[in-house]
């Protein structure tokens, strides 16, 4: 999870080359399993830039009513609404207007938040916890 934390800061040319590097480290270090799973990850996070730059693939768009818990500065999800699409322009259309749509459950201890999200951040077990 840190490692991963760690690739989602880096530029495209960094991931390329952490990607390449880790592969070569596969051949020679006793931790192939771990360095082709950091090479993975790494390329991973390279399509995701490369979606988020060119807007190409499946989108969705998110938005989320949060309850805070402002002592423990946590925040619990009340409730998820999700939109698939063809285009990242329609999703950030879609994520306006659900939030928009959504606003009035605004409160000092609720927030509503929208994102959007290409088809390789969304996975089928956020789909799950949603529905």
């Amino acid at each position: 999870m840190m490692i991963d934390n760690k690739l989602r800061w880096l530029s495209e040319p960094a991931l390329k080359g952490g990607a390449f590097k880790a592969r070569e480290n596969a051949k020679i270090e006793a931790d192939e399993a771990m360095w082709l799973g950091v090479a993975e990850a790494a390329d991973r996070c390279l399509e995701i830039l490369v979606r988020r730059r060119t807007g190409r693939g499946v989108w969705y768009a998110l938005v989320q009513i949060l309850r805070w818990d402002a002592p423990r500065r946590t925040a619990e999800t009340v409730a998820s609404f999700h939109e698939r699409h063809d285009s990242m322009a329609e999703a950030e259309e879609a994520a306006r207007r659900m939030l928009a749509e959504h606003a009035k459950h605004f409160y000092s201890d609720m927030s509503v938040e929208a994102e959007v999200l290409c088809e390789l951040e969304w996975d089928q077990d956020s789909e799950a916890r949603l529905l």
